[in-house]
């Protein structure tokens, strides 16, 4: 039934139906989907079970996993979210309650991995503009760390520091630290 209700809503998503927790890793392992939705109570494997599989598995790790059960308590859902599970669906749910859970993984989905495009060719960037010690202090001004942090942490005194923040501050044209953070988690570099 659920099956049908995704195919009908959306008939270009390819829907592969398995019925046990074993049988999906097997199959995520031989074709990764972009989403899972599983029922937490399975034979065999159970749906924690193979949550905890997929998320220490690299090649499944950013698979988006969507719960869908009969346990609507607070602790059940709680449970699972502390796994990993990026959504909790409880039943009954309808058709379009699983359609919208679907497409706002999928759509967050499409924004980390823009984010993160962009992060890396803000880094790129950086890297071109920046000596290797200069990303390491802005890196350290990007997770809000003063000088004497900085110099500290890097083994270097706080006056070469602020020649160095100084420097990124002449070369990224901005005018204060704050500005100089923004840049550094941007690029992801925080």
């Amino acid at each position: 039934m659920l099956k049908r209700s995704i195919q009908v809503a959306a008939p270009e998503w390819e829907v592969v139906v398995v019925r046990s927790g074993r049988e999906a890793l097997e199959q995520l392992r031989l074709q990764p989907f972009d989403v899972m939705v599983s029922d937490i109570l399975m034979p065999g494997m159970d749906g924690m079970g193979l949550l905890a599989r997929v998320r220490a598995d690299p090649a499944l790790a950013d698979t988006t996993v969507i719960f869908m059960t009969a346990q609507d308590d607070r602790d059940s859902m709680r449970t699972g979210m502390n796994a990993g599970a990026d959504d909790y669906i409880t039943k009954p749910f309808t058709s379009a309650e699983i359609m919208a859970a679907i497409n706002g993984r999928l759509r967050r989905r499409e924004q980390v991995l823009l984010l993160s495009a962009e992060a890396r060719q803000s880094r790129e960037q950086l890297g071109a503009q920046l000596t290797a010690r200069e990303l390491e202090v802005l890196a350290r001004i990007g997770r809000g760390l003063v000088s004497k942090e900085i110099a500290q942490e890097l083994a270097i005194s706080p006056r070469t520091v602020d020649v160095h923040r100084a420097n990124l501050m002449r070369k990224l044209d901005v005018h204060n630290a704050t500005a100089l953070a923004r840049l550094a988690v941007k690029a992801d570099l925080a």
